[in-house]
């Protein structure tokens, strides 16, 4: 009885046996110079249509155009040129159509010329059926080619030749024969070559001349909307995840799409149908051996076998697995227009692999022939990956393998490292498929704790832990276990992790780099965590220095990253922005930018951005919108917590065409990051700086919120008064927000993120509003002289109103920062002088000279002016400001914003 699959591939490869019928003796061979017939269902291909059409257009008066369709068996290129040359010779009946295909025959340079002039003579009168005897001193082929070429031009009707299955020819007089009619083309022949692949032809010329179009395997790949028809034909619908799978494996392969759908048809759990469809059923498994396997060289199929152990392979790791001239081989199955796919990686290496499913249908075979030597392949592969840093991939060669202690001793020297990498989700992946044994052992347990802390699971590392303690005492001392501990602990902040800390530190060392970098990390939060911040930045460093060894790219940005966090928290603005710089540099230079841990140092690195009010960043910043999440037991969280949304939003206000909408936004993600607690001191530290983004917008009342929410979570800390002193004295409530201030001021804690320079410059704004300007000056200045080491201008801003005129009024008292209030000074917007008349350009002039303190002497030599015309100039200023000497009309420019 036939089955499904049969008749699918007797459908689907119709017009190969057609064509085969050919290459048997004795049968008719007058199919050989028509197109197949009409196959019922045949998926419309526009698209390809108007190219081929495209492609047989004459430009200009030399040689023909010739188009080249080289692609695997059953890409469907035969039956493309025969729906297309049917619809052509309806549309086009003007052009004559002639149409070969090739055989085992046409490799006698005679018979393929009365081939060729059969077919022409389909539509062209006859050009000459034999090789004529030699006459003189031309060849018979010469004279033969002179002859096809000028009948077809003396015709001058249009004509094209379709060559099907060129790739049969083998006979160098043939090939070259071909070649010659390929290159002398006359004007009014347009030719189209099909083959499994390139015939060795000078296509090179024919590109160079403009003459070539190619339809590479890629070109005839079915698209989306066409498998979607082809699966029509069988009734089937596929859901969109459904369909992507088929895509995905099929690659767009005309046989293989419609031998799935074959497959697929009247199967109602679709699911399952296609999990079997990506493990090489029989009839595909059919289609591969007989069409695509069975005419390559034996040595190009072992090639094969040992290189699909593998998803991709490089040269280089090919040469290892076959102990042959991979590169030869290589070549080989480009030659043959394998289905094979090329990439080229970041560092220039070209890796290739195979058509999934093929890919399957080796592993299969493989196992199958030899399977002592694929256990030996796979141990060799894995080797190599291990060596050459592609550790996830060793991991799942291992597993593949299944020697358990091959599995665990590959997790003691590499596990940590996957995590740290940010292959959390494969490793777990990897991982579900190992023997009880190698699951339930300890370094396995560690290393998915890792991945789950690393995700973001607090919970399920926790729990992870918490059993792993349980069933085996002794891990509580070990380096790694300690680590987690500690960093659950500084997530949480449920207890007092300095026991943790200490533990850690009296650790016995480990051997191991990766665990000593994430123990070094791990000490500098804890001791972040507890304001030591030398201490922090000497473990930080640590961290990058161990985290170098294994190359741990991404590890070592997180801890690039963390020296810059320590800076922003102990108030070195300016080694912030160095450190934020340099981890953005590092993250360019070794290609993680697309990375989570680039986002977290992006964070950091706008943080400094809008504390400095300086200019953009010349890297990809995140903005509040469009921030890396993480799926946590199906909950979307971002990956960093809520901290690098809000400087993602804050990053984003000055620049804003909704100010209020961003700073809506940065609340919503301060109160998230308020309610859950998590780095409790982060949550402090960027509070006076969201609440003044808040007052900015005139919400007083989101501010409010903020505060009390806070303050009913972290109680009344240091940055809980400055920011409700900052919302009481934008309600003009002077004295509560004095109070307030030196509650701030007065706090024994070292303060965060320099919340000095946002005390005094509050405290300043208050002796400003209430007329203690001696009072107003000395807080400003204090402020001023903590500030100008790192170019800190956003509390001066953030008060910018109350402070403008402090500035104005003392302006050139600031000592050693009076360049830096000058700065400063001019970011504030000045008040508008009302009803101020318009000075002349010669008094704008004079009252800038002004500014620089010379007598009027020197201002008039510097301006070539006489002393009388100053003085006349001077009298209008003084007028028109309404002063009467020189420092109150300097004080009244500053005002009004003159100078």
């Amino acid at each position: 009885m036939s089955s499904p699959f049969r008749d699918a591939a007797a459908v689907t490869l119709d017009a190969s046996h057609r064509v085969g019928q050919a290459h048997v003796p004795g049968a008719a061979l007058n199919g050989r110079f028509h197109p197949p017939t009409a196959v019922k269902g045949l998926v419309a291909r526009p698209r390809l249509h108007r190219k081929l059409t495209a492609s047989t257009a004459t430009k200009g008066s030399g040689p023909g155009p010739v188009g080249l369709l080289s692609a695997p068996a059953g890409a469907g290129k035969t039956l493309l040129l025969a729906d297309w040359a049917r619809e052509y010779s309806r549309a086009s009946p003007d052009v004559a159509l002639a149409w070969l295909t090739l055989a085992e025959r046409d490799n006698n340079v005679s018979i393929l010329c009365e081939s060729l002039a059969e077919a022409i003579a389909t539509s062209v009168d006859a050009a000459g059926q034999r090789l004529p005897v030699q006459t003189g001193s031309r060849p018979p082929v010469e004279q033969w080619l002179a002859h096809f070429a000028e009948t077809l031009e003396t015709h001058e009707r249009r004509t094209t030749l379709i060559l099907d299955d060129v790739h049969t020819l083998h006979d160098p007089m043939s090939i070259g024969l071909l070649d010659r009619i390929l290159t002398q083309t006359p004007g009014n022949l347009s030719i189209i070559v099909a083959a499994r692949y390139e015939p060795p032809l000078t296509w090179h010329r024919l590109a160079l001349d403009g003459r070539l179009t190619r339809f590479a395997s890629t070109d005839l790949a079915f698209d989306r909307s066409e498998i979607t028809a082809i699966f029509g034909e069988y009734d089937i619908t596929l859901r969109d995840d459904e369909l992507a799978i088929v895509e995905n494996f099929t690659k767009g392969w005309g046989a293989v799409v419609r031998l799935t759908a074959a497959f697929l048809a009247g199967r109602s759990d679709i699911g399952d149908a296609l999990d079997e469809f990506t493990h090489t059923p029989r009839p595909i498994a059919d289609f591969l051996v007989d069409e695509v396997l069975t005419s390559l060289p034996e040595h190009v199929t072992s090639f094969m076998l040992r290189t699909s152990v593998v998803d991709s392979f490089s040269a280089q790791l090919a040469e290892t697995l076959t102990d042959s001239n991979a590169r030869s081989e290589i070549d080989s199955l480009i030659q043959f227009n394998f289905p094979v796919t090329r990439t080229d990686s970041a560092d220039h290496t070209t890796w290739f692999s195979y058509h999934p499913l093929l890919r399957e249908h080796l592993r299969a075979e493989f196992r199958r022939v030899d399977h002592v030597e694929r256990n030996r392949v796979h141990l060799q592969a894995a080797s190599w990956f291990e060596s050459n840093h592609f550790e996830l991939e060793a991991l799942e060669l291992e597993v593949s393998i299944g020697d358990p202690c091959r599995i665990l001793a590959f997790l003691e020297r590499c596990g940590l490292g996957l995590v740290l990498d940010g292959h959390c989700g494969d490793v777990v992946r990897v991982l579900e498929s190992v023997s009880t044994q190698v699951s339930e052992s300890p370094i396995t347990r560690l290393v998915l704790a890792a991945a789950a802390l690393h995700s973001g699971d607090v919970t399920s590392a926790t729990t992870c832990l918490d059993l792993l303690e349980a069933t085996h005492p002794p891990i509580a001392e070990d380096p790694l276990f300690l680590a987690m501990s500690l960093e659950i602990s500084c997530v949480t902040a449920t207890s007092d992790n300095e026991p943790l800390a200490a533990r850690l530190e009296r650790r016995q060392k480990s051997t191991h780099s990766d665990i000593e970098a994430y123990a070094h990390m791990e000490l500098a939060t804890a001791h972040l965590l507890r304001r030591e911040f030398d201490r922090a930045t000497v473990e930080y460093t640590q961290a990058v220095a161990l985290g170098t060894i294994r190359g741990r790219a991404r590890f070592v940005l997180k801890s690039l990253t963390g020296l810059g966090y320590v800076a922003s928290l102990s108030g070195d603005i300016g080694a912030m922005r160095a450190h934020s710089v340099y981890a953005l540099d590092y993250a360019v230079e070794h290609r993680i930018t697309t990375t989570a841990e680039y986002e977290l140092s992006a964070s950091v690195a706008a943080f400094a951005t809008y504390l400095c009010a300086s200019s953009e960043l010349p890297y990809r910043i995140p903005t509040i919108g469009n921030y890396r999440s993480t799926d946590v037991l199906g909950a979307s969280a971002p990956v960093f917590g809520w901290h690098s949304v809000v400087t993602f939003g804050l990053h984003s206000l000055d620049g804003s065409t909704d100010r209020r909408s961003t700073a809506a936004d940065v609340r919503d993600a301060m109160l998230s990051a308020i309610e859950l607690r998590t780095f409790a001191f982060a949550t402090l530290a960027l509070l006076p700086p969201v609440v003044h983004a808040c007052l900015s917008v005139g919400e007083v009342e989101w501010a409010a919120r903020l505060v009390r929410d806070a303050a009913d979570q972290f109680g009344e800390t240091s940055e809980i008064h400055l920011a409700r002193g900052a919302v009481a004295f934008s309600s003009n409530k002077f004295a509560e927000a004095l109070v307030e201030v030196s509650e701030a001021l007065g706090s024994s804690e070292i303060p965060l993120l320099a919340h000095h320079v946002y005390a005094w410059t509050l405290e300043a704004g208050i002796h400003a509003a209430t007329g203690h300007e001696r009072k107003s000056f000395r807080s400003l200045h204090k402020a001023l002289r903590a500030a100008e080491a790192g170019s800190l201008l956003r509390p001066f801003l953030d008060y910018g109103a109350s402070l403008r005129p402090v500035f104005d009024e003392f302006s050139g008292h600031f000592g050693d920062q009076e360049a830096f209030a000058e700065q400063v000074r001019s970011r504030i917007r000045p008040q508008e002088l009302v009803s101020a008349p318009i000075l002349t350009p010669g008094e704008y002039t004079v009252l800038r000279e002004l500014a620089s303190g010379d007598t009027t002497e020197s201002i008039a030599d510097t301006l070539f002016l006489s002393v009388n015309t100053i003085k006349t100039h001077l009298r209008g200023i003084y007028r028109k400001l309404e002063v009467s000497n020189r420092r109150d009309a300097l004080k009244a420019a500053r005002r009004g914003g003159l100078i």
